[in-house]
């Protein structure tokens, strides 16, 4: 069903020498930048107080002597939020200011954390009932990571984006290091409450920091998408960008098997001759310094090996340290096995990240990490559900042992895939506005638009301009044309028909406003195959529907905005 990606992707611009990266761009750089530099300090405190709560409303589950069901429902009820809303959230980060939906996600996450203090407190913290304050929070964090992870692009210049992804995973590891640490000794001092409100307690600093952060937010000419018309443009740019369904597949093959290990330390840290809460903080910790330590490697990995293989590996030595941790009990050999596993993970997943955040227009970046996350988490809730059913009729290291072999040999499986490399310059905006305005009223939101761009090819270059469509055909279907067809002239031979069809005009001119630096090397491309004395002629036409619906809302005058067309565009520009 999915195709392998080539180096050439079809959101890169061949090229034969890639843009070179400064020299003094490092991992640590984009924290010379004081509004990132703040966020990530204080976003460090709120993943502290995650991980000292997981470990908590774990081991609250396990003390309970809840079954292994239960306890791997804490990673589905954590994850079913960000799979069920991701593609929703990400349609309004997309089109409204990311600043303000984080803000609002966020303070329902402290909402939902507030609520477990005060069940923790009062005694009433049963398992069912943590699960419940659990997924209140889950559904604010839905809310919030499409917006923080397309953010990224906001507190640093696109050249940093990549470290920054590395940096805000490094950040979220430094805490996995050190949360579960402090969240097991905390839980040898107090009760789980007074975890539950730290975690609070943190979060208010995070949101105080975001709310501080000030920034110019570019004014956008077109109305906002609606929430199915964003979810199809999604669906749509998917169906045609290999690059986003290849980072889906393997990643939700990825997060399926890899869940074993989440959802399962907990028991095994309780089943352990040596078990405690301590041990559990333990294990999770060493998991965590292994990702910090693999962090400062990644980059260096990823020039060497590229995005794919450095993935495959990191999943085949991650299946290797599930193996051993289904078959040994020594806490000399699982501390530096799990190390490795730490390393092994951030390799994975930040990875995965960067290459959306950097292979993906910023139009529908928001939407395209949601639907990666979905991916992500589906596999993760999905993994954690069949781990925890499979170690209830098994044993936990036998369980282990599955699923480290199962991740193992998807990673050979996907061995022959191929991510291109990560170049963000090409996928800078170059939008195309128009400027003068269509001879008559008619409704922008209804009836579909034709497209006709007429080019004159040499008979020589018909080889060469069929190759070089077929790009331009993913590149209009990838921005929102819903059908695509090329014609030549049965009498004519040299003059060929590019026609495509757009679901309404307002669709037409957020097709324009998509444009990249990639998608104009493009259209440049087979522009220069055109050997008319006149540029490739553009025409337009309105469906009657359209015209019949003027009078009903949101009909729009002529004068209006969203009305405007070009005509000059229209006779000298194949992008119109």
């Amino acid at each position: 069903m999915l195709q392998p990606v080539s180096r050439q992707s079809d959101l890169t611009v061949e090229s034969a020498t890639p843009p070179p990266r400064p020299a003094d761009v490092g991992t640590f750089t984009p924290l010379t930048i004081p509004a990132f530099r703040a966020i990530w300090i204080a976003n460090l405190f709120a993943n502290l107080g995650v991980w000292a709560q997981s470990v908590a409303a774990a081991w609250v589950v396990t003390a309970a002597h809840g079954s292994a069901l239960q306890v791997a429902m804490i990673q589905v009820v954590t994850a079913l939020p960000l799979v069920l809303l991701a593609i929703v959230t990400g349609v309004v980060a997309d089109n409204y200011d990311r600043r303000r939906i984080m803000l609002f996600g966020m303070s329902i996450e402290i909402l939902g954390g507030l609520g477990l203090t005060a069940l923790a407190f009062l005694g009433w913290l049963a398992p069912n009932l943590l699960l419940v304050a659990i997924l209140c929070v889950s559904i604010g964090a839905a809310i919030t990571s499409p917006a923080w992870q397309a953010a990224v692009s906001e507190q640093v210049p696109r050249n940093l984006v990549s470290s920054a992804v590395l940096l805000n995973s490094v950040n979220f590891n430094a805490a996995r290091a050190v949360g579960p640490a402090l969240g097991g000794a905390l839980l040898a001092l107090v009760q789980p409450a007074w975890i539950f409100l730290l975690n609070c307690l943190c979060f208010a600093g995070l949101l105080w920091t975001l709310w501080r952060w000030h920034r110019a937010v570019p004014e956008k000419s077109l109305p906002p998408e609606r929430i199915v018309e964003g979810i199809k443009a999604a669906l749509h740019f998917t169906q045609y960008s290999s690059v986003t369904r290849l980072i889906m597949l393997r990643s939700f093959i990825f997060g399926l098997s890899a869940s074993a290990i989440w959802a399962l330390l907990p028991l095994l840290a309780h089943q352990h001759p040596n078990g405690s809460a301590l041990l559990y903080g333990y294990l999770l910790g060493a998991l965590g310094l292994g990702a910090i330590a693999g962090s400062t490697l990644v980059t260096r990995a990823r020039r060497a090996l590229g995005s794919s293989r450095l993935i495959s590996l990191a999943a085949l030595l991650l299946g290797g340290v599930m193996v051993t941790l289904g078959s040994v009990e020594t806490l000399w050999v699982l501390l530096p096995v799990l190390v490795v596993g730490g390393s092994c993970w951030i390799a994975a997943v930040a990875s995965y990240n960067a290459s959306v955040q950097v292979l993906v227009p910023d139009w529908v970046k928001a939407r395209a990490l949601a639907l990666y996350q979905t991916a992500l988490y589906a596999g993760l809730s999905l993994g954690s559900l069949l781990w925890g059913q499979l170690a209830d009729g098994l044993t936990v290291p036998g369980t282990l042992l599955i699923a480290g072999l199962a991740l193992a040999g998807s990673a050979l499986l996907a061995l022959p895939s191929r991510l291109p490399e990560l170049n963000a310059d090409e996928l800078t905006g170059a939008p195309a506005p128009f400027t003068a305005r269509p001879g008559f009223a008619f409704n922008p939101r209804r009836g579909s638009v034709m497209v006709t761009i007429e080019y004159r090819i040499p008979g020589e270059a018909t080889r060469e301009f069929a190759r070089a469509v077929r790009p331009l055909r993913r590149l209009r279907l990838r921005n929102g044309a819903r059908r695509w067809s090329l014609y030549r002239d049965i009498a004519d031979r040299e003059l060929w028909q590019e026609v495509f069809l757009v679901p309404n005009w307002l669709q037409h001119l957020r097709m324009l406003d998509r444009l990249t630096v990639a998608d104009r090397a493009i259209i440049e491309r087979v522009m220069t195959l055109h050997a008319g004395g006149e540029p490739p002629r553009v025409r337009h036409g309105v469906s009657y529907r359209s015209a019949r619906q003027a009078t009903e809302a949101p009909a729009l005058a002529p004068g209006d905005p969203v009305l405007q067309a070009s005509p000059q565009r229209d006779r000298d520009d194949p992008g119109a």
